[in-house]
């Protein structure tokens, strides 16, 4: 059976662990050949080799890097038609407490990668007949939660940063955004592990359940296949119901 990737190139950042590393996985498994990009250059070489991917250490918010990583990633696929920005971090702090510098780190690495990345990446895109570019931003880029002025900002902003890029990028290069909730990664390890958390974050969602990382992979599919191929500038809520789009 053919995969729904095959004879697709597809570059994809934060792919060392969580949701990145998930989409790595499926999307190897539907055909793509990949490039994964992470600044866990030891986490990245783990999973590149499993895939037989291409591996390359990089932090997104590394413009000149950035810029030399994409096109080496470019020119060992022989292009590219197709981009997933799934590095991200995060830091849930009471506004009165968040330290300007994690404040800066957050908007570095969640909202100015995928710019670097995307920018970077054009190039490649623009050659291809058609490319699609995927970026994960979250819940909090919709509704407002304490403690997360910092990253709900920088998630926002990619949200719309994927909205211009839908309309910038047209015809034949569509962008989307994903808004996940609770997923159980590495990143939020702190709330599942805890029961009385855990208890919270699933009672407040209609499915009731906290979200595994391959809810989230099987998103970036559908937007990196024509199975999307009419939708563009546009975010999917994957959060069980949470935020109610």
């Amino acid at each position: 059976m053919i995969g729904k990737l095959e004879s697709r190139r597809i570059l994809i950042t934060g792919a060392a662990s969580g949701m990145g590393r998930e989409i790595a996985r499926l999307f190897s498994r539907e055909g793509a050949d990949l490039a994964l990009l992470d600044r866990d250059e030891a986490g990245v070489k783990a999973i590149a080799d499993e895939l037989s991917a291409k591996a390359f250490g990089c932090d997104v918010a590394d413009r000149p890097a950035v810029g030399r990583i994409v096109a080496a990633a470019g020119e060992a696929l022989a292009g590219l038609d197709g981009v997933v920005n799934a590095a991200g971090i995060l830091d849930i702090t009471p506004f009165d407490d968040l330290d300007p510098d994690s404040w800066d780190r957050m908007i570095a690495v969640n909202l100015t990668g995928p710019f670097n990345v995307v920018k970077a990446a054009l190039p490649f895109l623009r050659q291809a007949e058609r490319a699609t570019i995927v970026t994960i931003a979250s819940v909090s880029a919709l509704m407002p939660m304490p403690g997360t002025s910092g990253y709900s900002a920088s998630k926002a902003g990619v949200a719309m940063f994927t909205k211009c890029l839908g309309m910038d990028l047209g015809p034949n290069i569509r962008a989307n955004s994903i808004c996940p909730g609770v997923i159980r990664t590495e990143m939020t390890r702190f709330l599942w592990e805890n029961p009385e958390h855990t208890a919270r974050a699933t009672e407040r969602v209609s499915l009731k359940r906290l979200g595994e990382t391959d809810d989230v992979s099987r998103a970036a599919l559908f937007f990196s296949t024509e199975d999307s191929g009419f939708t563009t500038g546009t975010e999917l809520p994957v959060d069980g119901g949470f935020s109610w789009r």
